[in-house]
């Protein structure tokens, strides 16, 4: 610790020493620090440490932020009015469009007059089941009773075979009978080749051996030749029909009453003799 000055030593000492005297009383004496003080004072210099000058406000103080309000495109309300704007407006336009083609529709009508119904004739092949059944009970009658009673298992094929036959020939011989010669033969011409499956339903069946009797597999080479002919016939009716060109003539005729003649033979026993006789078709 210093010893205590005099107070005239005091004077000599510059503003700096004086205030280090001061502001250090743990240094030296209390009479020497009051001593400084009082000097200090004299000299007009306050003796005490200079307080730091507070800082700017908005050093300290956070700034208030005011929240930005988002934009008029980021808002969902515009958008949806938006869209409600055009939803209605599309549809609004699909009625007034829709209006305006219904007045054109009824405006036209006006100017042409009522529409009338254009009659199409139709023409559809039926089926003849219960003519199928018939002929072939008709066919058996023509056999004897021993060729019937030979082989059961063949004659069991042989009535299926003559089903196939018989619906086959039945729808040719409607399309034959209802063709007229004339312009109308076109549309029932153009049927001639579902016919013509009908036929071939048969031929398949045929290239194989159902081992039939004699009787019946000679019965059936009638049918063979029959359905061939009758396929020939018909692809040149469907011929005709697509080329626009005349469905009858004497040919188609003459190729339509031989396998006529072939389906009266199997359902008559003098026309079957007969044929055998003169060895024909």
């Amino acid at each position: 610790m210093s010893t205590l000055l005099p107070s005239d030593s005091l004077s000599q000492k510059t503003d700096g020493e004086l205030l280090f005297l001061a502001q250090h009383p743990e240094l030296y004496h209390a009479d020497l620090i009051a001593a400084a003080r009082r000097e200090l004072r004299r000299r007009g210099i306050s003796p005490d440490p200079a307080q730091p000058e507070p800082l700017p406000r908005e050093n300290y103080i956070l700034p208030y932020q005011e929240e930005q309000e988002p934009s008029l495109w980021q808002r969902p309300t515009p958008w949806v009015v938006l869209l409600a704007v055009l939803l209605v407006g599309g549809i609004l336009y699909w009625k007034n469009m829709q209006s305006k083609a219904t007045q054109a529709v009824v405006a036209q009508q006006e100017i042409e007059g009522p529409i009338e119904l254009e009659t199409v004739e139709t023409h559809l092949i039926p089926t003849f089941d219960s003519l199928t059944r018939t002929q072939i009970a008709q066919e058996m009658r023509q056999l004897s009773p021993a060729a019937r009673s030979e082989d059961t298992t063949a004659t069991r094929k042989y009535r299926l075979l003559a089903t196939r036959y018989w619906n086959a020939e039945n729808q040719s011989a409607y399309l034959f009978k209802e063709l007229k010669g004339d312009a109308s033969d076109v549309g029932l011409a153009k049927q001639a080749p579902v016919v013509i499956e009908e036929w071939r339903r048969l031929t398949k069946a045929l290239v194989y051996n159902h081992g039939l009797t004699a009787t019946l597999a000679e019965r059936m080479d009638l049918m063979r030749r029959a359905a061939y002919l009758r396929i020939e016939t018909l692809q040149e009716i469907a011929r005709r029909a697509q080329n626009d060109q005349v469905i009858l003539d004497p040919d188609i005729t003459n190729l339509a009453d031989s396998a006529a003649q072939m389906r009266e033979s199997l359902l008559s026993r003098e026309k079957w003799n007969g044929r055998l006789r003169r060895a024909t078709f």
